[in-house]
């Protein structure tokens, strides 16, 4: 069986996890989890109030959105190679390196788990997260965010590094022209 490919849209508040998953999930026809909401209720009224997780908040949600995972990859790993039906695309902040090593912890050999680093400038973050309605993350959280962010190596993960400058669309195009070049999704996603 060759692996099921799990794209981690990861960074901090405001980066457009979301965004640009939506418009991943568009192109390639994919599955798609939104990992916020799989937060315990617990975890939101604490960020809603402008407190960080700590650790403790964050170990049970990780493991839920790696179950979750789990379920979604044998749901399609039996499709052909290239279909992209059998991508999956996540979004989770997956901070640092302990918290993307969680969702790795998947069945041997059964998926290749890529982190997408939607990369910006605090300043730009900021403004995004001031500007949005209705999320339950205030703008006061994002330095705490930014402070246990652990950037991804692409020299020891599977990673992509994407800009948050070009409209998600754009993003979205880019990162798949990247993980077709690096051998992540099967070529025939180059010509979408």
């Amino acid at each position: 069986m060759v692996p099921v490919p799990i794209f981690v849209l990861m960074g901090t508040a405001g980066c457009g996890k979301t965004s640009v998953a939506l418009q991943l999930k568009a192109k390639l026809n994919c599955r798609y989890l939104e990992g916020d909401s799989l937060h315990p209720a617990h975890n939101v009224q604490k960020m809603s109030e402008g407190h960080p997780l700590n650790d403790d908040d964050r170990w049970p949600w990780l493991r839920e959105i790696r179950d979750h995972l789990a379920i979604q990859i044998k749901e399609v790993k039996d499709l052909p190679e290239d279909d992209h039906r059998r991508v999956v695309v996540v979004t989770c902040s997956s901070l640092r390196k302990a918290y993307r090593d969680i969702l790795r912890e998947l069945p041997e050999n059964s998926a290749s788990v890529i982190f997408v680093y939607l990369k910006g400038s605090k300043e730009l973050l900021l403004s995004r997260i001031s500007n949005r309605k209705g999320h339950f993350m205030p703008a006061i959280m994002l330095q705490s965010q930014l402070d246990t962010l652990e950037e991804p190596d692409p020299e020891t993960e599977n990673v992509i590094v994407q800009s948050i400058e070009p409209p998600p669309e754009e993003e979205a195009q880019h990162i798949i022209q990247e993980a077709v070049e690096k051998g992540f999704l099967h070529a025939s996603a180059k010509s979408l």
